[in-house]
C-alpha cells in the first residue's frame, strides 16, 4: 500500500518481554509493517512490577530485547520503537497509546488460559474503544484468532503524519519475534511514566539502506528485495537468510570493493525474466543466465539454491573474492538473496571460456599459439596472485579451462572462486575428507588423501598448459584405451623429451619454439606427482616469462627426483585399497563434472597406476 512522501504509518504491537513476544513482534514486523512504516512495541509496566525492578531497568531490558530486530527492520525498511507505559490496565494503556500514535494497526497476542471474554478479549477491547480507521489483530501461535478490518477513512480524515524522533545508529543482529498478554481487572488510566526507547533509524528517502552504506556515506547500496508474507517461508528458513545477509554485509564493511547489493527486480528485467533464451550455463544446482543492466552493462547472472551449505560456502566465496585486486581474476559486481535463491552478478565475457575455444563444437577456427601463450602467462600470474600476492593466501582449488574466461583480447580471467579456501598459514597443508573439484584435474595427494595446498593449483594448471599445448580435453573416453586422460598419454612422451609428438597438429607448426620449450618444461614440472616437489606458481611464472634458465630448473628438478624415487612413502605409493584416480575420471560423467565425494571402489590399483605412470622407463605402450 503507497503512503505519501513525508507520512509513515504507525503499528502499534503489544507485548511482554518473553517468548511469546518474540513470536508476535515477529509476525507483525514481517506480515504487517510495509516499507516506511514504523512499528512501536509498548511493554505495560504495572506497579508491582516495580517492586523489584526500576523503570530504568526496564528500559534497558526492552533495549536489548529489541535490538535483536534491528537487522530485520532494515531489511523491511521500517522504524521500531520500544515504549515502556506506566499502569495496572494493559487494555486501556494499549488504547490510549493508540489513539496518541494514530495507530494505523494494533497486534496483540490471545491469551489461551484467559477464560472470560473469550481469548480475543483484548483485542475486541481495543477494536471497540478505537476508531473504525484502525485495524485490530489478535494473533496466536501465528494464526489470527480475531481481527477487525480498518474501515475507508473520509476524505481529510488520513491520520496524521508521526513526529520525527532523533535515533542513534542501528546495530545488526538476528531476529525473532512474539507476545503473551494477561487481561488485568484493575483500571488505571494513568500513562505516567511511559518511556520512549528508540531502537531503529526510520527509513531515509534515497536509495540504498543505512546499514548497506558507510557511516560517510561513500557507498550507496541497493536494496535486497525482501518477501516475509509468502505463506510458505519459515521462520528457520527466514533466519537462515538473515544470519546470511548479517554476515554478508560485514564483508562489504570491511573491505573497499565495490561490490553491490541487487534488487532482485533489476535482474529479473535485465535477463528478460530469466527466459530460457538467456541462460548461457547449468550446473546440478545452478544456472547461468546473460542479463544487461540499466546502464547498459552486460553482465553474467548466477543463480544458486540456497541451503545450510551453500550459504557458508557463498559467505566465504564473497569474503575472498572481494578481498582479491587483479586485473586477471574476475571480480563479484554483486548479489542478491531473493526467496530461496542466492543470486552472483559478474562480468560477461562474449568470447566464452578457454575450453569452448580449445575443444568446442562451435569453434570458428584453433587458437593461435600467440593466445596460448599468452593465456598461459596470464593463468600463472593469476594464481601466483592468489597463492602469494594478496594480503593472505588463497587456493582456488578448482582450476580448470572452463574457469577461464577470455576477454575480447583474449586476455585470460580467472573466474569461479567457488570452492576456494584461505591458504592455511601454520602448516603446508589442511586435510579434508570429502574431495571437490573436477575429474582430470585432481592431484593424486589430493584424491588419495585429502591433502590441500596450493599445490594441488599447481598440479591443475599444469593440465591447462597441456591442454594449450596438445588441444586435448582432460578426460575424452573417444580415445583409444589408454590415452582417455591427458596427464596418462602426455607423461611418456614428456619423459622421452619429443615435445613434437605434444603439438596440437591444428597449429601447423606456427608456433615459437622456445616459448613452446618453456611451456612444455612448465606443464612437466606442474604434474609432477609428489606435491613437495612442484614448484610454486611464482617460480611456474618466472620459467614461462624466461626470466629462469630452463635447463638449470629441470636439472634440479631431476636431481631431486632421483633424491626421493626409491623413498615409498605415504604420498608416493599409497596401499592399493586407495582407487585409481583414472578409474574414477573415465566414469560416465560430463568431462566438467564436479566430485562432490568419492569412496573407494574396485576401479583398479592407483598403486600399479601410479608407479607406471611416473616410473622413468614406463612406455604406455
Amino acid at each position: 500500500m503507497g503512503q505519501e512522501k513525508g507520512r509513515e504509518r504507525c503499528v502499534l504491537v503489544g507485548l511482554q518481554m518473553n517468548a511469546n513476544g518474540r513470536e508476535l513482534l515477529d509476525w507483525a514486523i514481517s506480515r504487517v509493517a510495509e516499507e516506511g512504516d514504523r512499528v512501536v512495541a509498548v511493554h505495560v509496566c504495572r506497579d508491582s512490577d516495580l517492586k523489584t525492578t526500576t523503570t530504568l531497568s526496564l528500559i534497558e531490558m526492552l533495549d536489548d530485547y529489541l535490538a535483536a530486530y534491528e537487522g530485520f527492520c532494515n531489511l523491511k525498511q521500517v522504524a521500531l520503537v520500544g515504549r515502556v507505559s506506566r499502569g495496572n490496565s494493559i487494555r486501556k494503556i494499549l488504547v490510549k497509546e493508540a489513539k496518541h500514535r494514530d495507530a494505523f494497526k494494533v497486534v496483540v497476542g490471545a491469551n489461551k488460559y484467559y477464560s472470560l471474554g473469550g481469548s480475543a478479549s483484548l483485542a475486541k477491547y481495543c477494536a471497540k474503544k478505537l476508531p473504525p480507521t484502525t485495524s485490530v489483530i489478535a494473533v496466536q501461535n501465528g494464526k489470527v484468532l480475531f481481527e477487525r478490518v480498518i474501515a475507508k477513512p473520509s476524505p481529510g480524515g488520513e491520520p496524521k503524519p508521526m513526529e520525527k524522533v532523533d535515533i542513534s545508529t542501528p546495530r545488526l543482529h538476528n531476529v525473532e519475534a512474539g507476545i503473551d498478554q494477561k487481561e488485568e481487572a484493575k483500571d488505571d488510566d494513568s500513562l505516567g511514566g511511559s518511556v520512549t526507547v528508540p531502537v531503529q533509524k526510520p527509513a531515509e528517502p534515497s536509495l540504498g539502506w543505512p546499514l548497506l552504506r558507510r557511516r560517510d556515506d561513500a557507498r550507496k547500496l541497493s536494496v535486497v528485495q525482501w518477501v516475509m508474507n509468502l505463506p510458505n517461508r519459515s521462520l528457520s528458513f527466514t533466519r537462515l537468510q538473515l544470519d546470511l545477509i548479517k554476515e554478508l554485509n560485514s564483508v562489504l564493511s570491511n573491505n573497499c570493493s565495490n561490490c553491490r547489493w541487487f534488487r532482485y527486480d533489476e535482474l529479473h528485467r535485465s535477463t528478460n525474466q530469466f527466459c530460457s533464451g538467456s541462460m548461457i550455463g547449468k550446473g546440478g544446482n545452478s544456472q547461468v543466465y546473460r542479463g544487461c543492466l540499466a546502464n547498459g552493462q552486460q553482465v553474467a547472472i548466477k543463480l544458486s539454491k540456497l541451503s545450510e551449505e551453500a550459504s557458508t560456502n557463498f559467505l566465504l566465496e564473497v569474503d575472498i573474492i572481494t578481498k582479491l585486486e587483479h586485473k586477471l581474476i574476475v571480480p563479484l559486481i554483486g548479489f542478491c538473496i531473493e526467496d530461496n535463491t542466492l543470486i552472483s552478478v559478474y562480468d560477461y565475457f562474449p568470447k566464452g571460456n578457454l575450453e569452448e575455444n580449445l575443444h568446442g563444437e562451435n569453434a570458428k577456427s584453433p587458437l593461435p599459439w600467440a593466445v596460448r601463450f599468452k593465456v598461459a602467462i596470464g593463468v600463472a600470474e593469476a594464481l601466483s596472485y592468489l597463492h602469494s600476492g594478496c594480503s593472505k593466501p588463497v587456493i582456488h582449488r578448482d582450476v580448470k579451462s572452463s574457469n577461464i574466461l577470455l576477454t575480447d583480447e583474449f586476455e585470460p580471467q580467472v573466474s569461479d572462486l567457488g570452492l576456494a579456501i584461505w591458504a592455511p598459514t601454520n602448516s603446508t597443508y589442511l586435510t579434508h575428507d570429502d574431495v571437490v573439484g573436477t575429474f582430470g584435474y585432481l592431484a593424486p595427494e589430493y584424491f588419495m588423501y585429502g591433502k590441500v595446498s596450493d599445490k594441488m593449483d599447481v598440479f591443475a594448471f599444469g593440465v591447462v598448459l597441456l591442454e594449450l599445448l596438445t588441444g586435448r580435453k582432460p578426460i575424452d573416453d573417444e580415445n583409444p584405451k589408454g590415452q582417455e586422460s591427458l596427464v596418462m598419454w602426455a607423461s611418456p612422451i614428456l619423459e622421452r623429451g619429443d615435445f613434437m609428438e605434444l603439438l596440437d597438429p591444428d597449429l601447423n607448426e606456427n608456433y615459437d619454439e622456445v616459448e613452446m620449450r618453456r611451456m612444455v618444461a612448465a606443464a612437466s614440472l606442474c604434474i609432477t606427482r609428489r606435491a613437495r616437489l612442484r614448484p610454486q606458481m611464482r617460480e611456474i611464472l618466472t620459467l614461462l616469462q624466461g626470466e629462469e634458465d630452463m635447463e638449470a630448473r629441470m636439472r634440479c628438478h631431476v636431481d631431486a627426483s632421483s633424491d626421493t624415487l626409491d623413498c615409498e612413502d605415504d604420498e608416493a605409493y599409497p596401499c592399493s585399497s586407495i582407487r585409481s584416480h583414472v578409474g574414477l575420471a573415465l566414469l560416465d560423467v560430463e568431462d566438467d563434472a564436479s566430485l562432490a565425494s568419492f569412496e573407494q571402489s574396485n576401479l583398479g590399483s592407483l598403486d600399479e597406476y601410479l608407479r607406471d605412470r611416473w616410473s622413468r622407463s614406463s612406455s604406455f605402450e
